[in-house]
């Protein structure tokens, strides 16, 4: 296969998954990264949601990431464990970076079919595919979400799991449809959720440690042509967005945090 990789900018999560995936997948031809979450005119809703101690925390951390990205670059042993940016994951593994702008622009869609990409993998790419796009790949396109689909579509699920008292989240991968966060189940896990587990410890244990194991269970399926397409069953479907005052106060009554 001929796989294409759709994600945004990041410094905590999406490096950790591409480091083993682009280990053991060779076929991976491309990382595309989209204009996503780490842009500066989103500081100030990121603060009101997380409040100043996890928002300084989470700016200090994403800080010390940087100075590490960029030291990777002059001594390469600094990055021997895992990479400390999306850009620098692929750089390692020598696999093409682009920037673009929007996933379903006609000219980018017309470089992948140039290119003969066979599977779309979508990693918090923060835009909807739409129907052209998603013609391109013979395989199609796929999904990992941070929690056990239809439940809790939308973004910031491991917020919203710890936020709503449950017990037990997941992940999913799913083939990508033109709606966010649908199409037919591949292949779910899932995970306990712990008394002290914060977002990003949840985020590190659900869809980081296991999610990036199934993602490539999932890849394995596909190749062999044996991958499940189990439908979703939208009655027990439901859809969260950008947490508010009231979501973060119960949030905060649980005894939760973000760092």
């Amino acid at each position: 296969m001929r796989i294409q990789v759709l994600t945004q900018e990041d410094a905590f999560y999406i490096p950790r998954i591409l480091d083993l995936l682009l280990e053991k997948r060779r076929d991976v031809v491309g990382v595309t990264i989209v204009p996503g979450e780490l842009q500066a005119g989103r500081a100030l809703r990121f603060l009101r949601m997380m409040g100043v101690r996890d928002f300084a925390l989470q700016v200090a951390n994403l800080a010390w990431y940087r100075v590490l990205d960029l030291l990777a670059r002059v001594l390469p042993q600094v990055s021997k464990s895992s990479s400390h940016s999306v850009a620098s994951a692929a750089r390692r593994a020598r696999v093409p970076i682009e920037h673009v702008p929007r996933v379903n622009a006609p000219e980018f869609i017309a470089s992948l079919r140039a290119r003969g990409v066979d599977l779309l993998v979508s990693l918090a790419c923060p835009q909807k595919l739409g129907r052209e796009l998603l013609a391109v790949p013979a395989h199609g396109a796929i999904n990992l979400h941070g929690a056990l689909l239809p439940r809790y579509q939308g973004i910031f699920p491991s917020f919203w799991v710890l936020a709503r008292g449950e017990s037990e989240t997941g992940v999913t991968v799913h083939w990508m449809d033109e709606r966010l966060d649908h199409g037919d189940v591949l292949l779910q896990r899932t995970v306990r959720i712990e008394p002290r587990d914060t977002v990003h410890r949840l985020v590190l244990r659900s869809k980081v440690d296991v999610g990036r194991h199934v993602l490539l269970e999932a890849l394995e399926r596909i190749e062999r042509g044996d991958a499940p397409r189990a439908p979703m069953d939208l009655a027990r479907a439901s859809y969260f967005t950008y947490p508010d005052a009231t979501a973060v106060r119960e949030f905060r009554a649980r005894g939760r945090r973000f760092i």
